[in-house]
């Protein structure tokens, strides 16, 4: 996926943080001129609806998502745009994957809300299916935030993800003007650190990882600052992200490859509930 693009995927429902990741993507795609596709999903409900003796069933379950989908369209045509609503009833991850298959799109933005632990569980899980089954990158954009890409950060560990979500970034800042920061973090746990060269093996490994970003930021004519901590990702990520007052977040799909063997699909999830700024999820294979 080169940064431009032609066809961009919000999914909306009720909710205040979808509304304002909608005006998100509708600003990008005008500005991008690509089509917008707003897919709102009923979740589909198993239980006996004769119980609650609910007429119509169907339509009164699916009237508030069809309402979000009106009042998108609603909002694009008071500025003078057009975009293409789908409504679908069904496993809402499921049925967003298979739309952003069926549409071609090269972007998925999903809003990322601030819950309760449990609500963030749940919405975690559909995130993370999301995410998993996605044939392109995913965007979580959090309530009241901008898509804007002047300071890109970028998490770094040097596997093919972590390369990916690189080359994402100087192809963002390229198009936009930006300038990448790339971060590593090594996150040693206590009972290997105190092993003979683990700490040492894992800060080369980091600086290796960093310069081959620097050469590749330096071969495109890109701004590249680059910086090692010793924390966990998320802390390092966030943490920086406040000091330096980072626009957006890149970070790869799959593989989280610190000596602490971290899976990058928890570190995603830690750092899209921190993070107050939108969190671009790179996949591989787009």
């Amino acid at each position: 996926m080169c940064a431009m693009m032609e066809s961009i995927l919000v999914a909306v429902d009720n909710s205040h943080v979808s509304h304002s990741a909608f005006k998100q993507a509708l600003a990008l795609a005008a500005s991008m001129r690509a089509q917008l596709v707003v897919v709102s999903v009923t979740p589909r409900y198993e239980g006996n609806m004769s119980r609650l003796e609910i007429d119509d069933a169907d339509r009164q379950l699916s009237a508030p998502f069809r309402k979000s989908l009106e009042d998108a369209a609603s909002y694009a045509a008071s500025l003078g745009l057009s975009i293409k609503t789908v409504h679908r009833t069904g496993e809402p991850s499921e049925e967003i994957v298979r739309l952003a298959e069926e549409e071609g799109v090269e972007l998925i933005i999903l809003g990322n809300t601030k819950r309760s632990k449990m609500e963030q569980v749940l919405l975690g899980r559909l995130r993370a299916r999301i995410i998993d089954g996605s044939p392109c990158d995913v965007l979580l954009v959090p309530e009241m935030s901008e898509i804007r890409y002047g300071k890109i950060l970028v998490g770094i560990n040097g596997t093919p993800a972590g390369m990916a979500a690189g080359q994402r970034a100087f192809d963002l800042a390229l198009s936009y003007g930006g300038e990448v920061h790339a971060v590593t973090a090594i996150d040693v746990p206590v009972d290997q650190s105190l092993r003979y060269g683990v700490l040492k093996d894992a800060r080369h490994k980091g600086f290796k990882a960093l310069e081959a970003v620097a050469r590749q930021g330096e071969q495109l004519g890109v701004q590249v600052i680059t910086e090692l901590q010793e924390a966990s990702p998320e802390k390092c990520l966030t943490g920086y992200t406040q000091e330096k007052g980072m626009q957006h977040i890149v970070l790869g799909s799959k593989g989280y490859s610190s000596v602490g063997d971290i899976l990058l699909g928890s570190v995603v999830e830690r750092v899209a509930a921190l993070a107050t700024c939108p969190v671009q999820v790179v996949k591989m294979n787009s």
